[in-house]
């Protein structure tokens, strides 16, 4: 997961060289000069756009990259991943010289620029493709884009895995997710071709129009669904803001189909979702969107309104939460801090050294917390529990989190298709990395021991429990000058056990466990 918005990397309370600034890391908008090239053949069609392309990508990479990699290193080994698509197609690299050879037959070669002359060696490896394609049978069959693909996931295999190329229509949906989309503000179940309709948003267009849970939809317009993928199925639910959508909807116990319209508006899918259980009110993120902190805003303000004050904890669910944007992970801890250090960013670009600290004022003021994590709990999760942990605003409970640590940057490139780019890592309040580390918790559930455990110690209630927890605390305070060892101690499950929400819905309802667990659970020691 990327967290990042295309074309920017997010700081509304961030600062650089001491002082608090708004900072955009606009991606460069590239002069496409087109650089002179040397070669046997003349250019062919598509190789222009397949040269801005590439001529975006690998500025950028050497821009901004955290890491040491020249646009050499990308054309060679992308070149080469494009070979492989057919046994008698070759690339030669000789000291001097690159050539694409076909069946023993030289097409083309050009003089080698220098490492890090990006221009000249998108140019190069532009016409490179073009000739391939023009040549191979194997790969005009697959396609211009396909061989895009290709060859970026051959020029990128050699840096970091969460630097990716997603085509453009794997970019849309990546956009949409984080971004929004025109749409009608349902979610589906798609089973053997069959269209059925699992959630109404509320406020949706699909919510007027009077859609409902269980509803088959048929047709979109005079288009039927069945036998569509469910790629297709979406891309035909979805379409610009203000258009219309003619459906035909099937309603169990309905005399016939009944034709609905809808007027599609901007929908941000939903990633906050609120339950309260007596005086505790748990609230469970499940990414971070656009939408995120705004809604977060809402629930809360809902449930002081219905508890009237009676709120006594809150319980913030981050399992199986993978990420999302940065500037939305900030938004949200800072709902829970009144000030301090939320995350800080390093990397070898000067932009990419950020520091991001709370600033709008605490809503939820001296109430307790829990957060809750797993092994699937990662990047922007992990900047909200590490901010909360280290400043000792919350309690985190299950198991350690993933440890992606790192900042991802995304590039809108000319085809439509997007780079996300790793350039910064971060460093959580404390100092410590959360690259391959994570978040570990103070009260561990990823082991069975350590439930029925648990769960004798809550049966036992309170003197009983405190003893327990502090046993298990301090088991744990002794590999704090060892992250490797506590991570071990704490795997990384992938599961969400009840028990998580029972130790969270327990330390809340006894204080006295609850702050020792602030005291012994504290960030884990770090490195220098």
């Amino acid at each position: 997961m990327a967290f990042e918005k295309p074309g920017q990397f997010f700081g509304r309370a961030a600062r650089q060289g001491g002082h608090k600034q708004l900072f955009v890391a606009v991606v460069a908008v590239v002069a496409l000069a087109l650089a002179a090239c040397t070669s046997t053949q003349p250019p062919t069609p598509g190789e222009s756009d397949i040269r801005e392309v590439l001529e975006t990508a690998f500025e950028n990479i050497e821009d901004r990259y955290a890491g040491d990699v020249t646009s050499r290193d990308l054309s060679i080994d992308g070149l080469n991943a494009l070979a492989d698509a057919d046994p008698v197609l070759r690339i030669a690299v000789a000291d001097e010289t690159v050539s694409v050879i076909y069946d023993d037959r030289p097409l083309a070669s050009w003089k080698s620029p220098p490492s890090r002359a990006y221009e000249r060696w998108a140019a190069l490896c532009a016409n490179a493709m073009a000739v391939s394609l023009q040549e191979s049978t194997t790969l005009s069959k697959q396609g211009r884009e396909a061989a895009l693909k290709r060859f970026f996931r051959g020029g990128l295999a050699n840096l970091d895995q969460y630097t990716r190329y997603a085509t453009p229509g794997e970019a849309g949906l990546t956009r949409a997710r984080r971004e929004g989309f025109g749409g009608l503000g349902i979610t589906i179940n798609y089973e053997e071709g069959r269209t059925s309709i699992r959630k109404v948003h509320a406020g949706t267009p699909a919510f007027k129009a009077g859609l409902q849970v269980g509803d088959t939809i048929t047709h979109v317009g005079d288009i039927p669904l069945m036998g569509l993928s469910q790629r297709s199925v979406v891309a035909r639910l979805r379409g610009p803001v203000h258009s219309l959508a003619n459906l035909i909807v099937h309603r169990p116990g309905a005399p016939g189909p009944l034709k609905i319209n809808v007027i599609r508006a901007h929908i941000i899918l939903p990633t906050v979702e609120t339950k309260q259980d007596g005086n505790i009110l748990t609230i469970e993120i499940s990414g971070f969107n656009q939408g995120t902190s705004r809604s977060l805003g809402k629930a809360l303000a809902e449930a002081e309104r219905e508890m009237s004050g009676g709120l006594k904890g809150i319980v913030l669910d981050l399992r199986g939460n993978p990420g999302g944007l940065l500037d939305q992970a900030v938004a949200v801890a800072d709902f829970f801090l009144n000030d301090g250090r939320i995350i800080s960013t390093r990397g070898p670009h000067r932009r990419a050294n950020q520091i991001f600290d709370a600033s709008w004022g605490e809503r939820v003021r001296k109430l307790p917390i829990v957060v809750l994590l797993n092994g699937r709990s990662a990047s922007a999760s992990e900047i909200v529990a590490a901010a909360l942990r280290d400043s000792g605003r919350a309690v985190v409970v299950g198991a350690s989190s993933f440890g992606k640590g790192s900042v991802q940057t995304i590039i809108r490139l000319p085809n439509g298709g997007e780079l996300t780019l790793t350039w910064a890592h971060m460093i959580a309040p404390s100092g410590f990395s959360l690259q391959g580390h994570g978040i570990i918790p103070a009260i561990c559930t990823s082991g069975e021991e350590e439930r029925l455990g648990i769960s004798r110690a809550m049966a036992e209630k309170n003197a009983a429990g405190l003893r327990f927890l502090r046993m298990h605390l301090a088991k744990r305070q002794v590999n704090r000058h060892d992250p490797n060892r506590a991570r071990k101690l704490c795997p990384p499950s992938k599961e969400k056990p009840a028990e998580d929400l029972a130790v969270a819905r327990f330390i809340l309802g006894n204080l006295s466990i609850y702050n020792q667990s602030l005291k012994d659970g504290g960030p884990m020691i770090a490195e220098h």
